[in-house]
């Protein structure tokens, strides 16, 4: 009981300190399993856009993932310069990635990258990248490395918020989010090119 009590006050904690941003997103990409984990986001910070700096949540997830040495990641939004940046971090700093994509993101993907390297860095046993696809929508993009976990998610009106995330560099809070990659793995299927 009092492991189920220091759950739920933990839980309570994480959903009043971020209410505004739980209460007006669609946490559908979470499974039911993980939201009753919520309390292990404890110590998470919500990291804002501003009028001054408009691209501070992009800029800040950059630069966090340009550390990072394991990620694992799962979207269903494209950003341009994804791409490219996570072929910098599979090809030169030599990172261990795995990701699940929607299958549009793919197909938008394969568009604007490289197919060659793309080729390159996922038959090339030197490289440690992964790629799956799911045909599911995924209601969540989120990103887990060995040192930290960035969470978006959609509004509840279906639309990506481009200007918020849950960032956490607890252990708990990586341990959930690791939890919350291997829950869409399971749903995933690899791609060969």
């Amino acid at each position: 009981i009092g492991l189920k009590l220091s759950d739920f006050i933990d839980a309570v904690e994480v959903l009043k300190k971020h209410e505004d941003f739980w209460l007006t997103h669609d946490l559908s990409g979470i499974p039911p399993h993980l939201l009753e984990k919520i309390g292990w986001l404890k110590g998470s910070i919500l990291l804002e856009d501003t009028a001054i700096d408009i691209f501070k949540v992009h800029t800040s997830f950059i630069n966090l993932l340009a550390s990072s040495k394991q990620i694992r990641g799962v979207s269903s939004i494209f950003v341009p310069e994804y791409p490219s940046l996570f072929e910098k971090l599979i090809l030169k700093k030599r990172a261990d990635v795995e990701l699940v994509i929607t299958e549009e993101v793919f197909n938008k993907m394969l568009e604007v990258i490289n197919q060659e390297v793309l080729k390159k860095a996922i038959k090339d046993e030197n490289f440690k990248f992964k790629l799956y696809t799911v045909e599911e929508n995924i209601k969540a993009a989120f990103t887990v490395t060995d040192y930290f976990l960035s969470l978006g998610l959609f509004h509840v009106d279906g639309s990506y918020d481009y200007n918020r995330d849950i960032i956490s560099y607890g252990r708990e809070a990586i341990e959930w989010g690791m939890e919350l990659f291997e829950w869409y793995l399971k749903r995933a299927k690899p791609i060969f090119l």
